[in-house]
């Protein structure tokens, strides 16, 4: 008789658990721990990735399945989970002591002006989720992640966001769901009704600077990880002439990326554009100012594009933040600008299929799908959404879509056609993709599913002639052709 699910999750947890240790072991590092000595995040080749995301998974899985439909419910969804955590950031109490020595509730209380009876139950509820602990009676001492969200503030900025701002949104979703059905305005949403505004989430939380600054570092965090790394552009995208052309990066905030962008290629020149009160003050750095290299420019991307026959538009995390109807009118006000061979370059979120990622992995993406509804009325999106936004620009976009499988490998490839001269590719590739037909593209695809911390990616293109082809490595490129339009994106699960 072959061996049941749970014999099986628990056997692969064992086998995977192993590899981890192993290499550890051989490599003299640390074995994980709740430890303030363990670093905030575990480094580990591509290979070594793979077995430890199979361990959580299984996991993740197994722990639903031994726990029981009813159990499972309410267990692994306990509604005050972050009432904790947001209180350990919001009265500083991960700060109220040095994670090299120890205190008490009382010394807690008093530093952060809370009953001693207060900080004792809500501590003791953190350490059930492995923040803090309690070594011998009323003794509080860190653990690895409290002494996280005391020494790096915008880990702590992060979390204040999310608790204080993405949380109460959560809890009334449904409500505004119940009045405001199939609403697509960003002043409509469980974020409205929990902050009482008829105000847009962006536009609320500039009346509260504090708050508008802590969302800034939040962001700032989360670009951080390596699935944001502008790397993924300049290595990746198709640049061709462009590289020595001209670059628009659409609601480029400060112009961060641009400038990475621009160091990247010494004959590419940038615009940043971005609303007044974004880039008022901002200096450009001397290296790129001397040459015109890099400039910042007032715009409302709900406005007629100014800057007429760039080489490429970029769009950086700026769509999701928009339901369709928005989206669609942010894509209608670059179509004037466009020359022929001009391109728009998208950095984004793309959803996984379904049944394609684990549970647990598939989870990640859609909490941030669900998180822009709450706040926004936005969304994030799948191959078959982004399609369905370029045809509502225009309706002369024509699909066609071809599935070709490798091993753990999809390639899709969507037929985009403006002015019935385009094609376009869409790449989905799975973080065990390694297929290639040679061993020099096989060690390029290893290394890259290592820095992206074996993220799903999938890359959109649109080329307005010329047929798509696949090399071996897995990497898609279009023959060039003229009014070209190329979307990439990247998914991490971190």
């Amino acid at each position: 008789m072959p061996p049941t699910r749970i014999v099986q999750l628990a056997t692969t947890i064992l086998e995977h658990t192993q590899k981890v240790d192993s290499y550890l072991a051989v490599e003299n590092i640390p074995t994980p721990s709740f430890e303030i000595s363990c670093p905030p995040r575990l480094a580990l080749p591509a290979s070594i990735q793979e077995s430890q995301h199979a361990v959580v998974e299984a996991s993740d899985e197994l722990m639903a399945l031994m726990l029981g439909p009813a159990a499972s419910l309410t267990a692994l969804h306990p509604h005050n989970s972050w009432t904790s955590l947001q209180a350990i950031q919001r009265l500083g109490i991960a700060n109220s002591f040095s994670p090299s020595t120890t205190s008490t509730f009382s010394a807690i209380a008093q530093a952060c002006s809370q009953s001693e009876s207060d900080i004792r139950r809500l501590l003791r509820h953190a350490m059930t989720y492995f923040i803090f602990q309690e070594p011998s009676p009323g003794i509080v001492a860190h653990t690895a992640s409290s002494k996280a969200l005391a020494e790096i503030p915008q880990l702590g900025q992060l979390v204040g966001f999310m608790s204080s701002e993405l949380w109460p949104s959560a809890t009334r979703l449904v409500d505004a769901l119940e009045k405001w059905p199939q609403s697509e305005e960003p002043n409509e949403t469980g974020y409205s009704i929990a902050y009482s505004t008829d105000k847009p989430m962006f536009e609320f939380l500039a009346q509260y600077p504090e708050r508008a600054q802590r969302m800034a570092k939040a962001m700032s965090f989360m670009n951080s990880g390596p699935g944001y790394s502008p790397r993924h552009i300049l290595e990746n995208f198709d640049w061709g002439d462009a590289a020595n052309g001209l670059l628009v990066d659409v609601g480029g905030g400060q112009g961060i990326v641009a400038i990475e962008i621009a160091r990247h290629f010494p004959r590419i020149k940038c615009i940043v554009q971005d609303l007044p009160e974004v880039i008022e003050g901002v200096s450009v750095p001397d290296d790129l100012a001397k040459d015109g290299r890099l400039m910042l420019m007032p715009h409302d991307f709900f406005q007629e594009q100014v800057v007429k026959g760039a080489d490429v538009y970029y769009l950086r995390w700026i769509l999701h933040d928009w339901s369709d109807k928005y989206a669609t009118e942010i894509i209608r006000q670059l179509v004037p600008a466009l020359k022929r061979g001009a391109r728009i370059l998208v950095s984004e979120l793309c959803l996984p299929d379904p049944c394609v990622l684990s549970r647990y992995k598939e989870r990640h993406a859609r909490n941030f799908d669900i998180s822009m509804k709450q706040i926004q009325n936005s969304k994030e999106r799948d191959a078959t959404d982004w399609a369905q936004l370029f045809a509502a620009v225009d309706m002369r976009f024509q699909f066609g879509v071809n599935w070709t499988q490798g091993k753990a490998r999809i390639i899709k490839t969507i037929a985009m056609a403006l002015n019935s001269t385009a094609t376009a590719l869409l790449r989905s590739e799975d973080e065990a993709a390694l297929a290639t037909k040679n061993s020099e593209d096989a060690t390029h695809a290893r290394e890259y599913l290592s820095e992206e911390e074996a993220a799903r990616k999938q890359w959109v293109s649109l080329n307005s002639s010329g047929t798509t082809t696949v090399r071996g490595d897995g990497i898609s490129t279009v023959n060039p052709g003229k009014g070209e339009t190329i979307m990439m994106k990247t998914f991490s699960t971190e």
